[in-house]
């Protein structure tokens, strides 16, 4: 899809971490940014490849994903409150892991400037506290992982995408989601089932509507609010 200027509202992109640089150096960077909107599946850049751009996300969801054994396992997931990818920050010219959309939506693509840009301390130093974040995020999904129910892990998640992509609505289908939590689909079913059963979503097909959001953080585990909090710390940085 053919890109567009990002145009900047009231001194806000939509991606809280290009929001949090002062307001001149966000008027300054307009410039560099391009929206394109990426649909579910869709992917950004493949393992190995070369890093032509960076991605900060508006209101779409990417994953990064690690494939096993011919099998797609999630380890990180990146929104509006960060980019991708992140390695582009220490210099990186090759992307170390595969990344694909989660959410449909839009995203904001910096090409050749972002090198350019991390000549600015503070601009270097926001993405470098941004990329601690997301690193402290995927050891703490490490630990979830092996300690938290399928049934806690789900609405977390559930959680997240909705902060990411910025609305309590949102196509996913189970199988997918499946793949992001390494969940069978027939326990998926189960799981996505109990969460409407309970009053927190209501799933039908592939499309979720978070129906009770402080009910769905009571299910979720401790890690929702720990990597949200994380996050907001490197922002405010």
């Amino acid at each position: 899809m053919k890109a567009a200027a990002l145009s900047f509202s009231a001194r806000k992109s939509g991606n809280r971490l290009l929001d949090a640089l002062s307001s001149r150096d966000l008027i300054d960077i307009e410039r560099d940014v391009q929206i394109i909107v990426m649909r579910a599946h869709q992917p950004s850049l493949s393992a190995g490849q070369p890093m032509q751009h960076v991605h900060f996300p508006i209101d779409a969801v990417l994953s990064i994903i690690v494939t096993l054994d011919g099998k797609s396992i999630e380890v990180g997931t990146i929104g509006n409150e960060s980019f991708v990818e992140g390695d582009a920050a220490f210099g990186a010219v090759l992307a170390a892991r595969s990344t694909i959309c989660q959410v449909e939506g839009r995203v904001g693509r910096m090409i050749e400037e972002f090198e350019e840009r991390l000549g600015s301390d503070s601009f270097a130093r926001l993405m470098r506290n941004n990329v601690g974040a997301a690193l402290y995020c995927t050891q703490q999904y490490l630990a979830c992982n092996a300690k938290h129910s399928t049934l806690a892990r789900c609405a977390r998640w559930l959680l997240m995408t909705a902060d990411r992509a910025g609305r309590t609505q949102f196509t996913l289908n189970r199988s997918f989601l499946g793949i992001m939590l390494s969940v069978h689909e027939d326990e998926m079913q189960g799981t996505t089932n109990e969460l409407t059963r309970l009053g927190a979503v209501s799933y039908s097909k592939a499309n979720v509507s978070i129906v009770d959001a402080d009910l769905l953080e009571q299910i979720s585990c401790e890690c929702y609010a720990s990597c949200k909090a994380a996050f907001a710390k490197s922002l405010s940085d």
